[in-house]
């Protein structure tokens, strides 16, 4: 690119190319087309002669600086017009580039960003969540995802707020609304819930996802028969007649058992993994069927939603109750049968 190109003949008009015969006053250095300058036969640029000036190629407009705030294209904070950098996240805020930004986009396709003010998009309801588990932050103050989207109370996940998802949650929100995201922005049904691994009757229940914990519940205690049989056989448990030292020596037994212990472990792996999703699923269902059900007023609206989710201890206490009475009632059975 030549030294004058972009800017314009003062003769002519026309903006110079990099394959232009062109010629400069001696005086104050103004560019002609050398056709023009032998046409005018002398500088024209009247006014730097008249004040000694030197000519000097005009500033782009890209580069000069508006009185308008600069908002940044990763997280949309509204900056200084001299600023180079965001003060909230670093983005430069002069690069040009066409990789899109969500705050270039359309409010829907990236999280049902509001269009008011900066201050206004990032103010939320700080007493309907959890203080204490987004690092001391006062309330919810949104999650960002891979460094270039932002969320917030209300952005949409797959036809429900962000919102109310951390209503139902409660607890650990953090935690649960990044895989929430993960789920209804961008698919998938995989992810790791340790809880749900170790105890996964005990974990639904507690998380009021009775049917599922109710169905895992009676699956781990048939499965858990053989082993609560070995046991007895060694006297950590009350005796069943006919489980003698033999008989958990027998080959079958072993079968029995090591397949036993082999579901056990699938079951404990598949909880583990699908957890999650399943409770985004509850949640999403439950919210969507308060907000078509409950009343017009939005506090009564959010109450329901944080009393139909968060936790329930009473029904994890149940839960444990009801599973040793069953083993205890399996036992008794087959010593009847015995």
């Amino acid at each position: 690119m030549g030294k004058y190109d972009g800017c314009k003949c003062l003769s002519c008009g026309i903006e110079f190319t990099s394959t232009d015969d062109i010629v400069v006053c001696p005086d104050c250095g103004t560019p002609y087309h050398r056709s023009c300058y032998e046409k005018e036969g002398k500088c024209i640029n009247i006014e730097l002669h008249e004040n000694g000036g030197t000519w000097q190629p005009d500033e782009p407009e890209s580069a000069q600086v508006s009185d308008e705030p600069v908002r940044c294209s990763r997280c949309g904070l509204e900056n200084p017009p001299t600023g180079l950098f965001c003060s909230r996240c670093g983005m430069p805020l002069r690069n040009v580039s066409s990789e899109p930004r969500p705050f270039n986009d359309q409010k829907e396709q990236h999280g049902n960003f509001s269009q008011q003010g900066s201050e206004d998009r990032n103010s939320f309801d700080r007493n309907s969540f959890d203080r204490n588990n987004f690092g001391g932050m006062n309330g919810f103050e949104g999650i960002p995802n891979n460094g270039a989207l932002r969320f917030d109370q209300d952005s949409d996940i797959d036809g429900v707020k962000l919102g109310d998802l951390a209503r139902y949650v409660g607890k650990n929100q953090f935690s649960y609304l990044t895989s929430f995201i993960r789920f209804g922005k961008f698919g998938g049904k995989a992810s790791i819930n340790f809880s749900a691994l170790l105890f996964p009757q005990f974990y639904f229940f507690y998380r009021k996802m009775n049917l599922i914990g109710i169905i895992y519940l009676l699956l781990t205690v048939v499965l858990s028969i053989p082993t609560v049989m070995l046991m007895s056989a060694a006297g950590y448990l009350p005796s069943i007649s006919f489980v003698t030292e033999s008989f958990v020596k027998s080959e079958s037994f072993s079968l029995v058992l090591n397949l036993s212990s082999s579901l056990l472990m699938v079951l404990q792996c598949i909880s583990a993994i699908f957890a999650n999703y399943w409770y985004y699923k509850t949640a999403r269902r439950d919210i969507q069927l308060l907000r078509s059900s409950t009343s017009d007023n939005e506090e009564e609206v959010r109450d329901a939603i944080s009393r139909k989710g968060g936790v329930s201890l009473a029904a994890f206490l149940m839960s444990v109750l009801i599973s040793y009475a069953l083993i205890i009632a399996a036992m008794f059975i087959m010593n009847k049968v015995a």
